[in-house]
C-alpha cells in the first residue's frame, strides 16, 4: 500500500507540473530553426503590439499602469518595446542609468502580467537632429547637408542629410575625439541593454535596428531600384556581425533579431538579410506594409525563405497601420497561413486598443480593430504547428499540429495551449479533437484551451466554435491624423471630414468609391510598382516620385471627386 501511495504521489506531481506549465509564467524562449520554443520544448506563438516606454506616451495618455494586464486579459502575450539610442547614450560611451532603469521598470510590469518583451532599438529617418527620431546628435554626420524636414517617410527618399547619415553609419564613421566609430558605440549600447536583461526570461530578444535604410543608394520607393543584395552584403552583414557578437558576449541566451532594409517588405523585393554571425540564438524581424495583397504575399514569402535559409526564428514586428478592420482581418490571416508570429503596429498607440479609458488618438475604430487582432492562436504547441485558420464571422477555429517535436528538441510536457480571447468568444465555445490520443484537460469555455496528447499521437486537429453571436460594433469613423503616434501632433487637430489627395494611398485603395476614382483618373498609378508605399504615403506626397502620373491639375480633379464621397463610407 505504501508503494502504491508513492506511485500515486509521483503521478499527481507530474500532472500538477504540467498544469503549472500551462499558466503564463515566464519560460526562457530560445530559437530552433524558424521557431521560438520554451523551456518545455514547445513551439511558442507570439501575439501583441508595439509600445514605447510610458514616459514617451505620458503626455498623450497612450499608456497606463493597467496596460500590461489588459494586454494579457485580451489574449496578447508579447510586446515590442520601443527604445531610442539617443536616450540610452546621450554622450559617446555614456549609458544613461536613468533611462536603463525606466526600461527595467517597463519590463518588470510586462513580466508581472506574463508578457514577453522584444527590446527594439528604434529609429525613423535616423535622428531628430535631421529626421524624426533615433540617434543622438553626436552620432549624426551629414557631410554638410542641411535637413529638408519633409513629412515622414519622404525624407528617406529625398533628403541628402539623411542619406549621408546612413552612409556614414555603414562606414562606421569615427566620432571626433574618441578614436572609435559610431557603430562601435551603438554596439556598446546594444551590449549594455543585453547585459542588464541577460537573466530576465521576459526579455527574449533584442531587435538590433528598426528599419535600417540604405543611404544614398537604392533609396527610391520602387522595387526596380530597391533590390540591392550588394548592400545587404556590404553594409548589413558587417554591422550585424559586430552587433551580434557584442550581444552574445554578454547575454548568449538572448535572441538577436536583425531586419531587412526598410523598403524590402513594403515593396515585396527579395530578402537576403545576413544573420548575425556569432550568436547561436538568431531571429529575423521583418515588417509588412505592402498595400496590395500580391505585394504582401511576396514580402511574406521572401521573409520566410530568408528565415529558413539562415535558420532564424521568424517574427513579424510591424504590420497593419490601418483603421480598416477588414484590412486587419485579411493581413492577419495571411500571417496565420504561414504560421508567422506577430507584433502589430496600430494606426495610433497600441495601448488604447485594449483600454477604453485611454483616448483613441488615431484608433477611432478600436473596438473593431481589437476584435480582428484578438484572434485565437496556439501560444504553446507540444509538437510542430501545421495549419491555423480562423473565420471571424462564424467564429470557427481550426488548428492542426503533429506531436513530433521541432528539430528533435526534447519536450518536457505534452500540453498544447490555445488562447481563445473574449473579444471573439464572449460566450465561450464548443471544441472537438479528431485524435483518440489527445484529450482536453482545461475547464469548459476556459480562455486558454489546454490539450494533452500522447507522444505518438501523430497529427492532431482541434476545432473550436464560438457560442452565440457577437455584439454589434459602433459604426466606423474617420481617423485622426494618420501620423498622430509618430509625430505627436497637437491635440487640437481635428478629424478629416473627407478623403483627399492628402489621405494615404492605402486608405484610398481600400475604399471602393475612392478606388473607383483612382482607377478612372490614374490607372497607371494604381497598377504601378510604386503603389507598395501606399500604406504610409499620401497621394500628394507620391507626386514627387511619379510626376508624369500626378500633376497638379489631376490632383485637384481627384480632390474634387473624393470630396463627394459621403462621410462615414471611408472603410
Amino acid at each position: 500500500m505504501k508503494k502504491f501511495h508513492s506511485i500515486a504521489a509521483v503521478l499527481l506531481s507530474l500532472l500538477l507540473s504540467e498544469i503549472v506549465f500551462a499558466e503564463p509564467a515566464m519560460s526562457r524562449l530560445s530559437q530552433h530553426g524558424r521557431w521560438l520554443t520554451d523551456q518545455q520544448g514547445r513551439v511558442v506563438m507570439l501575439r501583441g503590439g508595439n509600445l514605447p516606454l510610458p514616459s514617451y506616451t505620458s503626455k498623450k495618455s497612450a499608456y497606463s499602469a493597467n496596460t500590461p494586464q489588459l494586454l494579457a486579459d485580451n489574449g496578447f502575450n508579447a510586446v515590442r518595446l520601443v527604445i531610442f539610442f539617443s536616450e540610452l547614450m546621450p554622450e559617446p560611451g555614456h549609458i544613461n542609468a536613468d533611462y536603463l532603469k525606466e526600461i527595467d521598470n517597463a519590463v518588470a510590469a510586462y513580466r508581472n502580467a506574463g508578457i514577453y518583451v522584444l527590446i527594439d532599438f528604434h529609429q525613423d529617418e535616423y535622428s531628430a537632429a535631421i529626421g524624426v527620431r533615433g540617434f543622438p546628435a553626436w552620432a549624426v554626420f551629414t557631410d554638410g547637408h542641411e535637413p529638408k524636414r519633409l513629412r515622414f517617410p519622404a525624407g528617406y527618399f529625398s533628403d541628402p542629410a539623411i542619406h549621408a547619415a546612413f552612409d556614414n553609419f555603414w562606414k562606421n564613421r569615427e566620432v571626433p575625439n574618441t578614436g572609435r566609430g559610431v557603430q562601435d558605440f551603438y554596439s556598446d549600447g546594444l551590449a549594455a541593454v543585453a547585459k542588464h536583461f541577460r537573466d530576465n526570461p521576459a526579455v527574449f530578444g533584442i531587435d538590433v535596428m528598426n528599419e535600417p535604410f540604405t543611404g544614398s543608394r537604392c533609396n527610391q520607393p520602387d522595387p526596380r531600384s530597391a533590390d540591392c543584395p550588394e548592400l545587404e552584403r556590404d553594409a548589413l552583414a558587417p554591422f550585424y556581425e559586430k552587433a551580434g557578437r557584442a550581444i552574445a558576449a554578454v547575454a548568449p541566451a538572448i535572441i538577436v533579431f536583425v531586419e531587412p532594409f526598410m523598403l524590402q517588405g513594403s515593396m515585396g523585393v527579395p530578402i537576403n538579410t545576413p544573420p548575425p554571425g556569432a550568436p547561436a540564438q538568431r531571429g529575423l524581424s521583418f515588417h509588412q506594409y505592402g498595400t496590395l495583397a500580391e505585394i504582401r504575399q511576396r514580402g511574406n514569402d521572401y521573409a520566410m525563405a530568408s528565415a529558413q535559409r539562415t535558420q532564424s526564428a521568424i517574427l513579424n514586428t510591424e504590420w497593419g497601420f490601418t483603421n480598416d478592420p477588414i484590412e486587419w482581418r485579411k493581413q492577419a490571416q495571411e500571417l496565420d497561413d504561414l504560421l508567422i508570429p506577430w507584433l502589430a503596429w496600430a494606426r495610433g498607440a497600441f495601448a488604447p486598443l485594449v483600454d477604453p479609458q485611454l483616448p483613441a488618438a488615431g484608433n477611432e475604430n478600436r473596438e473593431a480593430v481589437l476584435r480582428e487582432l484578438a484572434r485565437p492562436y496556439p501560444r504553446a504547441t507540444a509538437g510542430t504547428p501545421q495549419r491555423l485558420t480562423f473565420e471571424p464571422e462564424t467564429g470557427a477555429l481550426m488548428f492542426t499540429y503533429t506531436s513530433a517535436a521541432v528539430q528533435d528538441y526534447p519536450r518536457r510536457v505534452a500540453l498544447t495551449e490555445i488562447v481563445l480571447p473574449k473579444a471573439n468568444f464572449p460566450q465561450g465555445y464548443s471544441v472537438t479533437i479528431d485524435s483518440g490520443k489527445a484529450t482536453i484537460i482545461s475547464k469548459p469555455d476556459a480562455r486558454v484551451l489546454i490539450v494533452r496528447a500522447q507522444p505518438d499521437a501523430g497529427e492532431i486537429t482541434i476545432r473550436a466554435q464560438r457560442k452565440g453571436k457577437l455584439a454589434d460594433l459602433p459604426a466606423p469613423t474617420a481617423s485622426e491624423d494618420p501620423y498622430a503616434f509618430l509625430q505627436q501632433p497637437s491635440a487640437t487637430k481635428s478629424k478629416s471630414d473627407v478623403l483627399s489627395s492628402n489621405s494615404m494611398l492605402g486608405d484610398l485603395l481600400g475604399n471602393p468609391a475612392a478606388r473607383a476614382i483612382l482607377d478612372r483618373e490614374v490607372p497607371e498609378l494604381v497598377n504601378s510598382p510604386q503603389v507598395g508605399m501606399g500604406s504610409q504615403m499620401s497621394l500628394r506626397a507620391l507626386q514627387a516620385y511619379v510626376p508624369q502620373m500626378l500633376n497638379d491639375e489631376k490632383l485637384n480633379r481627384i480632390d474634387r471627386a473624393l470630396s463627394t464621397i459621403p462621410k462615414g463610407t471611408d472603410h
